[in-house]
């Protein structure tokens, strides 16, 4: 499955070969694409950021000068975004396009299939991180340090992967803006480092944000890993995920919304379709799923009940429950941007000057993620919406306009804050269904039962 959030432009004139990947269903529905027979059409898509295409592929056919001038003229609207030249007759093509490139990322020839693409693609956003270029840092050990809140991004300690040597430099956080460092890069790092700390009552580690980008591809690449192996259990797997989940979500809500994070995400949302279907292929109900996440960091949490909730409601392709996950990993962009430290969990109980943050966030989430652009609109929507109902409610609360990508975030948010963070003992439960769920419409509520395995009251 594709590696990076977004689409691909293939602009080809070659009918047969366009028809031939138009076929590839499976194959076009991870790595989506848009189809044009002219530049004049091309250059019209390159213009729209919200449909966030991230690779070109142009056949030498296109135009007269073998693709140079099309390139240039590319490279005006978007200086970084790879072009790739595709030759279909390689044995007639012209000399020009090897003496003259201009600058593709690659002159793919011949290619039969659509997969020579994704090759391709897989080839040029598959990461090539590697995590022993990390070196000690200057920080003296062990003394207090006056550093950055902003500069450092927590990790759950029992989450926090182990290796023979840390390949990160490890602070713990004692106060505002108050650190120390425990650990150096190349330190021996065993389960004894865990329990010393578990044991003074502290619960993360703290990365700087620079090697926390690192940390992430090591959590993607173990999530991959396992993913592949047949020996891993179920439990590993959703762990694993949850965990790059839980930090993609610190990194996108500590420091914004980037591309590569973005890129990430779509590896998490790919691996928690895979997981999703297979818990409703062995028909594991939602304690499962509590007992191996427990009640861990927010959005990672009900982006993939959302994908629980939507694959019950019947949303079965990968690019619709990836859009439902994507919005549920974003659905709280706003509040965390206007109030970093919020807790949603102590929401019957906020100040005044809290509430009225929590009554913005969607509506600020939904700007942050137009001004971005590249976002399908059902994901705006829903973020802007998600704490809307249905039924129920007071009159600002309720619409019947709603989607049911925005119902499904809403439903995952409060089967988190209201369940899963009292550990879904069954009077939580009950009161949830009785109190919360029936304000949803009836396909949401029948999704949500089935899965905690309760009939309808």
């Amino acid at each position: 499955m594709t590696s990076f959030f977004g689409k691909v432009l293939v602009i080809d004139t070659n009918f047969k070969f366009v028809e031939s990947i138009k076929e590839e269903g499976k194959l076009l529905s991870d790595y989506p694409c848009v189809f044009c027979k002219t530049f004049t059409d091309a250059t019209q898509i390159l213009k729209q950021t919200k449909l966030n295409i991230r690779v070109v592929f142009i056949s030498h056919k296109v135009g007269d000068t073998n693709g140079s001038d099309e390139f240039h003229k590319i490279r005006k609207i978007n200086e970084k975004i790879p072009i790739v030249l595709v030759v279909h007759n390689p044995e007639r093509a012209s000399k020009d396009i090897e003496e003259n490139n201009p600058g593709f990322s690659n002159i793919l020839r011949g290619p039969k299939k659509f997969s020579t693409l994704t090759n391709e693609i897989d080839r040029m956003f598959t990461s090539n991180e590697t995590w022993t270029d990390v070196q000690a840092t200057q920080e003296a050990k062990d003394v207090e340090l006056s550093l950055a809140d902003e500069s450092y991004i927590s990790l759950r300690l029992d989450d926090f992967i182990m290796s023979e040597k840390s390949y990160f430099n490890v602070f713990i956080k004692i106060g505002p803006s108050k650190f120390v460092k425990i650990l150096n890069a190349g330190d021996p790092l065993n389960e004894s480092v865990i329990e010393k700390y578990s044991q003074k009552n502290f619960t993360h580690f703290y990365l700087s944000v620079e090697e926390h980008n690192k940390y992430l591809r090591l959590c993607e690449e173990i999530a991959k890993r396992d993913a592949r192996s047949q020996s891993a259990e179920s439990k590993t797997k959703l762990r694993n995920v949850i965990n790059l989940g839980s930090n993609i979500a610190q990194s996108l809500l500590h420091s914004g919304i980037n591309q590569e994070k973005l890129d990430m995400a779509n590896t998490f949302l790919n691996h928690s379709v895979t997981l999703i279907k297979g818990m409703k292929m062995k028909n594991e109900s939602l304690k499962r799923f509590i007992e191996t996440i427990e009640s861990k960091e927010h959005t990672a949490t009900v982006s993939f009940l959302a994908g629980m909730i939507a694959n019950e409601v019947g949303i079965e392709s990968l690019k619709a429950i990836k859009i439902v996950g994507t919005a549920a990993l974003l659905h709280d962009v706003g509040l965390y941007s206007l109030s970093p430290d919020f807790k949603e969990e102590d929401f019957e109980s906020l100040s005044e000057s809290n509430q009225t943050i929590f009554n913005q966030h969607p509506s600020y989430g939904a700007d942050i993620l137009r001004k971005n652009g590249g976002f399908d609109e059902v994901v705006i929507q829903a973020v802007e919406m998600h704490h809307m109902r249905r039924k129920g409610l007071n009159g600002t609360q309720r619409s019947t306009n709603m989607t049911t990508v925005a119902e499904i975030i809403g439903a995952a948010d409060e089967l988190h804050n209201i369940v899963l963070t009292k550990h879904a003992d069954e009077v939580t439960i009950q009161n949830y269904m009785k109190k919360y769920l029936k304000n949803f419409s009836q396909d949401i509520e029948r999704a949500v039962l089935k899965i905690l395995n309760k009939k309808a009251t």
